[in-house]
């Protein structure tokens, strides 16, 4: 997955130099999203397979091989307007998440939920199936239940980071908080509970009403300032040096991130929002995709490979 990694970084950086440059017309959630594809989850993925050891709860070779031309599609997708070829190009994607969520859903009956870094394992898989299903949604100009874009983008955006990678996060945190005293496990379970809740509650709230989605917003703010609490509480416990820093920078770059979110959910709720949607992707997204997601994938992923390569 590495050289994937490296890869969809590349490209990545191309898109945004071409958008800032105006040679490409990507906007600010797009290219958030297209982080996903071509970074994100690849690094989820090789971090997960990082926290454990075994070999069948490794992705299998063969399937992991389509991750980079299924992420060559997607980025291909936004090159057409939305519409038939779009979202078929967006399909292999969907396949893909769509074959992580089944793999994870077989192992989580064979017994991953024995403990919470396997249930934030087995989540991050469900809910990445979701993003994909609404990104193909949002490719083809559907309006699922009345919504309009840019929500269905941003609703394909929420599930790739706040529900993919959030609780891998959470995962490779869990691992340094096994040594810790009982309280700090037990405050530990609450905050993995919010993160893993959040993402579905928060989806449902749009649907359900104002009340639930502003309890949902609030409960994953609260839960993602605890998790980068607890960063910083595992930080000196990471080697090398680099995956420290990283992972101080994502608990920083929580807290600024969700900070936006909060103010957003607040104004939100009586329908005058203190801040608009492209300002929310500015600075939330940015934060929140570049600095907590990112660097933290990065400097758990590195951390977790030291300990391989030691062990």
């Amino acid at each position: 997955m590495t050289r994937n990694v490296i890869i969809g970084g590349i490209l990545w950086v191309a898109l945004t130099v071409g958008s800032v440059l105006r040679l490409l017309r990507s906007g600010t959630i797009e290219l958030l999203f297209l982080l996903a594809p071509l970074v994100v989850v690849p690094l989820g993925l090789e971090l997960s397979a990082r926290l454990r050891h075994d070999d069948q709860n490794h992705v299998p070779a063969s399937f992991a091989r389509w991750h980079l031309p299924a992420s060559l599609c997607v980025m291909a997708s936004f090159w057409f307007p939305q519409g038939t070829g779009a979202a078929i190009l967006a399909l292999p994607w969907c396949s893909f998440g769509c074959f992580l969520g089944i793999w994870g859903l077989v192992r989580f009956v064979r017994g991953g939920f024995r403990s919470l870094k396997s249930i934030c394992e087995f989540m991050s898989f469900i809910y990445l199936p979701i993003g994909c299903a609404w990104l193909v949604a949002s490719r083809y100009g559907l309006n699922p239940m009345g919504f309009q874009e840019p929500i269905v983008l941003l609703t394909a955006v929420h599930f790739h980071f706040a529900g993919f990678a959030t609780p891998l996060l959470t995962a490779a945190t869990a691992a340094t908080i096994e040594r810790r005293a009982v309280p700090t496990q037990q405050l530990f379970k609450v905050v993995g509970a919010g993160v893993l809740a959040g993402p579905g509650m928060l989806a449902a709230g749009f649907v359900i009403g104002p009340r639930l989605k502003l309890t949902a917003a609030l409960l994953l703010v609260i839960s993602e300032i605890g998790l980068a609490s607890f960063f910083l509480l595992a930080v000196r416990e990471i080697q090398p040096r680099l995956a420290q820093a990283l992972v101080a920078l994502s608990a920083a770059s929580v807290l600024i991130a969700m900070v936006f979110a909060g103010v957003w959910a607040v104004g939100e709720f009586p329908l005058q929002p203190f801040v608009h949607l492209a300002e929310m992707a500015r600075f939330h997204g940015t934060a929140n995709a570049l600095g907590f997601t990112t660097c933290g994938l990065l400097g758990w992923t590195i951390s977790a490979r030291g300990k391989g390569a030691a062990s």
